[in-house]
């Protein structure tokens, strides 16, 4: 299963919508729960811009083969207005993580990523270490910006790698070629930056047992300290999925992509990168702070056009909070900010009780320390066996999910190879 990138929010799997509860819609969540999620915000800047926008990708980005200074001026302005905008509804908080995604944010000059960060850091002092990341997509110029990069404040980097086989890359119509992976890679460790992420994608056209097993051994030599790997998955909508409709992509079959998961998992544990999310791995203590705090539900704010918004606990009214989404595009988001109001695409999704355990359950069990009873009924007044228990039960009897004396719930390894199958019970 592929995520959705930092910031862009929780998508249904299999193309349901939530469904409604059978306990009692009016519970609220606990004073403990609420005191939690109101000490802190993380905060997702998405940049749009992109060298060129590949087959499979259906996330808010535009077509910028260069980015001129004026561009990038203009939507760093409008990034910090939105800021300005935004920023009473998360006052008071301390900044816990600051995440640059897209798109390819290292487009943008350093000068304005060290914008950001400053204004981001005065709109919420932190009370500690702050993990700020940027993604990288290998090219010379990104690669040349690096040093500047970690002098604007930014300590951990993700690498858009996806692969070390340029046949793979070409057929991903991916812009960069394994040289330059490898180029950036190198330099990224010699610019000195406390951690090195990296993206893999594997079920790609044409992709063999072999291939991954190299790209693997590639990625491992560079000792990284987080590597997210995803599944290639076929969104609408997209060249691939056109493609996919017409016959014309070589992808694995289900037997190969499930003996690909599995070889993913088990030689990342060997070179010491616990899977700690059905997607991530990373050696302990080097967890993406930022990416959990959408597994967890914790307030988030998105910056940008497309950037989704995780707005915290507000009771009476919001007493599950809400998720608030950004319009995709660009120039109409430019458009909003400038003329001084925010760029909401449309009404806020208020949580109500029964979509907020759904969410709860399913986001929860993406982690691998999975979905805590007593955390559960904390919030909701009672434990996941009671608004779930014939479900739970079709699902252990699958043999895809574990429940502890305590009645604490994770997915097997069989439930985090067909997890959107789990999910889709709690939405």
């Amino acid at each position: 299963m592929k995520t959705r990138p930092a910031g862009e929010g929780p998508r249904y799997p299999g193309g349901v919508t939530p469904s409604a509860g059978r306990a009692d819609e009016s519970a609220t969540p606990s004073n403990a729960r609420a005191a939690e999620a109101g000490e802190d915000v993380g905060v997702y800047v998405h940049i749009p811009f992109c060298e060129r926008v590949c087959p499979y990708c259906d996330f808010a980005v535009v077509a910028t083969p260069r980015l001129a200074a004026q561009r990038d001026e203009r939507y760093t302005d409008a990034l910090l207005a939105e800021l300005s905008l935004r920023q009473p509804t998360f006052a008071g908080r301390a900044l816990a993580s600051l995440y640059f995604g897209g798109g390819t944010p290292s487009l943008l000059r350093p000068e304005s990523i060290a914008r950001v960060v400053e204004a981001v850091s005065n709109a919420f002092p932190p009370r500690g270490a702050v993990e700020v990341t940027l993604e990288v997509n290998p090219s010379t110029l990104e690669r040349e910006r690096l040093p500047a990069f970690r002098s604007a404040g930014v300590g951990r980097v993700s690498v858009g790698v996806q692969s070390f086989d340029d046949g793979v890359l070409k057929r991903l119509g991916r812009a960069h070629r394994a040289v330059e992976a490898h180029r950036t890679l190198e330099a990224c460790r010699a610019t000195g930056f406390d951690s090195l992420s990296m993206d893999l994608i594997y079920a790609a056209p044409g992709q063999s047992l072999e291939g991954l097993a190299r790209d693997l051994d590639a990625a491992i030599a560079f000792g990284p300290e987080h590597l997210s790997a995803y599944e290639l998955s076929i969104e609408p909508d997209t060249p691939f999925a056109t493609a996919a409709a017409r016959g014309q992509l070589d992808l694995p079959d289900e037997d190969t992509a499930v003996a690909l998961a599995e070889l993913v998992e088990a030689r990342l544990a060997e070179a010491g990168l616990s899977r700690y999310e059905i997607s991530s791995y990373a050696r302990p203590g080097f967890e993406a702070v930022h990416n959990r705090r959408y597994w967890r539900r914790k307030p988030v704010l998105g910056l940008g056009s497309g950037a989704v918004s995780n707005d915290p606990l507000a009771p009476p009214k919001r007493p599950f909070g809400a998720r608030v989404a950004n319009l995709r595009g660009s120039d109409a988001y430019l458009e909003c900010i400038e003329a001084g109001s925010t760029a909401e695409d449309g009404p806020a999704e208020v949580f109500d009780a029964a979509t907020a355990r759904g969410e709860a359950i399913f986001l929860g069990l993406r982690e691998r320390r999975g979905v805590e009873a007593a955390a559960f009924e904390a919030e909701f007044g009672a434990t996941p066996q009671v608004f779930y228990g014939a479900t739970l039960d079709t699902l252990a009897e699958q043999g895809l999910l574990t429940r502890s004396v305590h009645g604490d719930l994770a997915l097997t390894a069989r439930g985090r190879l067909l997890s959107d199958t789990v999910f889709a019970y709690f939405v």
